[in-house]
This record gives structure tokens, C-alpha cells and sequence, in this order.
């Protein structure tokens, strides 16, 4: 799937259907198990709207007790989700959260670092307190190997230019992987010096 390089051509809602139709088309999940993911997404992000909007929460009482009311539930779900990925009916705003969401991890890395850079920003990853720097360095290490060795066929000729069109844009997805694991390890470093330069200087003034 070719979208890093199409940000002028393909709307925001598109791209996020583009990353759902590549996960169902690249993996055992079909249409139905992301549609199953995809409203428990929006009943975490969004609840209300959710309920509001007649997306069907299939973790009630009132679906899980009942087979013949979650069997018609599912259909009806799936028939809305089959239009928006078919581009039939315009994806609302308040979906997009929780369809990111719903995709699987490595569609879901690449779908939020290509809405970032449609902004010219790196989608960095918000590390949390307890996460292991060493998961987050090998994920770095890991990305960067993968964009070294793409970038090794796009700069075999010592520039890059028209003959690598059909390589750029996983190029492009590649090292914005590496700025995003990058600015995540970079922000766990400046957290811990800044909170040492904090408690240093405590000590001083005691």
C-alpha cells in the first residue's frame, strides 16, 4: 500500500480506510473482525456517541443474552462498515479515533505516523512511566535496520530520484517509524534528566 507519497492525493478519511483494507487484505482478519474491533474501539473512545450514533455495543447484556438480536446486530454492523471502507458513505469525524484503534499494531503505527506527517509533524510515541527503554531501543534499532536496508536500493546510484518512485513511499514509511521510535526514547531521557536536575537542585537548597 502506496500512501506516504499520495498526502496531496488521497483525502484524510481515505487513507485511514486505505490502512484497513491492507490489514484485511495482508492478514487472516476479514471485514467482520474489524468491525467487531472497530465498535469496541468507539465504545472505549467515545461511548456516548457511539450509543447515539446506533453503533452496536456488542459487549451488552442486551446482545450477549440475546443470540438472535446479536446475529441481526452484526449484520447490520458490518453493512456500515462495509460502505465506509468501499468509500460509499463519508467516513464522521468522530469515528476516526477509534479507527485507528481497531487496527492491528503495525497498521496502526504506520496509519498514525502518515496522519502526522500530513501535518509536516513526527508521530511520536508517548512512552509510559514504567515502559522498558530497552523494548522502545530495540524497536529503534529494529526500524532502522529495516530503512537502511531499503534506503540501500533507493541510494545505490548515490541519489534518489525518478527511478526510485516505486520505493519511496515505503521508504518514507520506514524513516518515519525511525523518528517516531527515536523521539520516543529521546523524550524517556529527557524526562529522567530533568527530574534528577529537579531533585538536585532540592538537595542544594536543603
Amino acid at each position: 500500500m502506496n500512501t506516504s507519497n499520495l498526502r496531496h492525493i488521497l483525502s484524510r478519511d481515505q487513507v485511514l480506510v486505505a490502512y484497513a483494507s491492507d490489514q484485511i487484505a495482508r492478514t487472516s482478519l476479514s471485514q467482520d473482525d474489524f468491525a467487531q474491533s472497530l465498535s469496541r474501539a468507539l465504545y472505549d473512545k467515545c461511548p456516548e456517541k457511539a450509543a447515539e450514533k446506533d453503533v452496536p455495543d456488542f459487549e451488552s447484556e442486551l446482545l450477549r443474552c440475546n443470540v438472535g438480536e446479536f446475529v441481526k446486530a452484526t449484520g447490520r454492523w458490518l453493512k456500515r462498515v462495509q460502505r465506509l471502507l468501499s468509500g460509499d458513505q463519508e467516513m464522521p469525524a468522530w469515528m476516526e479515533e477509534g479507527w485507528v484503534a481497531a487496527l492491528e499494531p503495525d497498521w496502526r503505527e504506520r496509519c498514525l505516523l502518515e496522519l502526522a506527517s500530513r501535518y509536516d509533524l513526527v508521530g511520536a510515541r508517548a512512552s509510559a512511566a514504567d515502559a522498558c527503554p530497552v523494548g522502545a531501543f530495540a524497536q529503534l534499532v529494529t526500524r532502522l535496520g529495516q530503512a537502511i536496508e531499503l534506503g540501500s536500493e533507493v541510494l545505490a546510484d548515490g541519489k534518489i530520484d525518478a527511478a526510485d518512485l516505486p520505493h519511496l513511499p515505503e521508504f518514507i514509511a520506514r524513516l518515519l517509524a525511525v523518528e517516531s521510535r527515536a523521539c520516543e526514547l529521546r523524550r524517556k531521557a529527557e524526562n529522567e534528566l530533568a527530574a534528577n536536575a529537579g531533585a538536585q537542585a532540592l538537595s542544594l537548597v536543603r
